[in-house]
């Protein structure tokens, strides 16, 4: 199955020839790029490094964000949170399910605070923005110090996407009854 994979596609949908899986796998699974994850629902790129970060929804219990790495397996469906099996990679930051500001239910947008204009504090650039869908909350992952992770903003509403501006603003796409965007400004 293609399901909880993250799959790697040519411009012209030709499948790279330096996929993880191309020599092993046939066919369209030769597309699979990272696998063993539930729901891949949206990713972030740092732009100076090139790093990539999955937003992985969870079912029971977890939520997590994962550091892409190619031909990696995510453990799904063995395994949902923090693991120590040597089997599968771990996630980089993993939050419970719950109502709290470190806590939700759905992992969703996803950016890197690496603007060509910085509005907010130097220690803040290189930092990861997500969102939690359900509980409306943004929290800020300092990549630099130990994936350190503290709230930065509650909106309540439905948020669904993150993005960082050319004018150094962290933008927030959310549902509530009507889209909204949300502008984040360091003052």
């Amino acid at each position: 199955s293609r399901f909880g994979k993250i799959l790697r596609y040519n411009d012209d949908l030709t499948i790279p020839t330096d996929n993880p899986f191309y020599t092993t796998a046939t066919g369209v699974y030769r597309g699979i790029w990272a696998l063993g994850l539930r729901n891949p629902f949206t990713f972030g790129f740092q732009p100076t490094t090139g790093r990539m970060f999955i937003n992985d929804v969870g079912e029971a219990a977890w939520e997590e964000i994962n550091e892409g790495v190619a031909g990696s397996n995510y453990g799904w469906p063995t395994t949902e949170g923090p693991t120590s099996d040597p089997r599968f990679r771990g996630p980089v930051f993993a939050y419970q399910h719950g109502g709290t500001v470190l806590s939700g239910h759905a992992i969703v947008g996803a950016a890197f605070y690496n603007p060509a204009t910085t509005t907010f504090p130097a220690p803040y650039v290189g930092d990861y923005f997500f969102a939690d869908y359900v509980s409306g909350w943004i929290n800020r992952m300092d990549v630099a110090n130990d994936n350190a992770v503290y709230a930065f903003a509650r909106i309540g509403d439905s948020i669904f996407d993150l993005k960082v501006g050319p004018d150094g603003a962290l933008y927030a796409l959310a549902a509530g009854g009507t889209f909204l965007v949300y502008r984040y400004q360091y003052q």
